[in-house]
């Protein structure tokens, strides 16, 4: 027997499409027929990578503009967006970003540290994300991004909003510069302290100096795996442990 297209399940269809970028399946197969016209207006399993390997403007405009449609932002389960041959895309993600309800997993690559501010700061608590990663294409990129943060920053922010995080990854390096006044750093330790406990939390990779990483041991306890990568400690010039290297 023959098996045409159109006999194919929808699961084993989900399948196929998810060895294509998102904007590839909807040009290929939104107009096929009025089947595959519903199946892919109600797709939600493909992970949606925006920004990546330099799209196109049109390309851009496309996940801009349907993204933002609420049948689609309502129901989408995993996202990855990046600003690495980009402008505005991590902009256009925190000014949306509330709107994806449902998510489980979020990837941002080389995003700004203004976007990801804004990012953090738009959002109520997301129970439905497991999984959050932020990560840079160069170890330049991190560090020009987050010159003056101190180990720790935006970490209590991070851990609220994702109460049910299970896998993090918080690839940023920090650097030797003056840390900028809106970062008070404890007067005992060289690093931003964390409130909010993880209790879900499962994976974590980061890249960090053996004192964060011991003050994390502490405060996670359940953790199941790490991917780690040590870093001398940082401190300003003008802080007490200045020349305690265990702290």
């Amino acid at each position: 027997m023959t098996t045409m297209l159109e006999h194919l399940s929808v699961e084993i269809l989900y399948e196929i499409f998810i060895y294509f970028q998102f904007h590839e399946v909807f040009n290929i197969f939104s107009n096929l027929n009025s089947r595959f016209a519903v199946m892919i207006n109600n797709i939600s399993s493909i992970p949606v990578y925006f920004g990546l390997n330099g799209m196109s403007i049109a390309e851009t405009e496309f996940y801009y503009r349907h993204l933002s449609q609420p049948n689609i932002s309502n129901h989408l389960i995993s996202l990855c967006v990046s600003d690495t041959l980009a402008i505005d895309n991590g902009l256009w993600l925190a000014e949306h970003i509330s709107t994806f309800i449902n998510l489980r997993h979020l990837s941002l690559v080389d995003i700004k540290r203004s976007s990801f501010e804004l990012i953090l700061n738009s959002l109520s608590p997301i129970d439905s994300l497991v999984m959050f990663s932020i990560q840079f294409s160069t170890n330049y990129r991190a560090a020009y991004t987050f010159i003056g943060v101190p180990e720790g920053a935006y970490y209590e922010q991070i851990f609220h909003l994702f109460p049910s995080l299970r896998v993090c990854h918080l690839f940023w390096r920090y650097t030797y510069y003056t840390p900028e006044s809106q970062f008070v750093l404890p007067p005992n330790r060289t690093f931003m302290l964390i409130q909010t406990s993880l209790l879900k939390l499962q994976s974590l990779a980061l890249k960090c100096s053996t004192s964060f990483l011991l003050y994390l041991f502490e405060h996670l306890p359940q953790l199941e795996q790490l991917s780690y990568t040590r870093c001398g400690p940082w401190r300003p010039d003008n802080h007490p442990l200045i020349y305690d290297n265990n702290r």
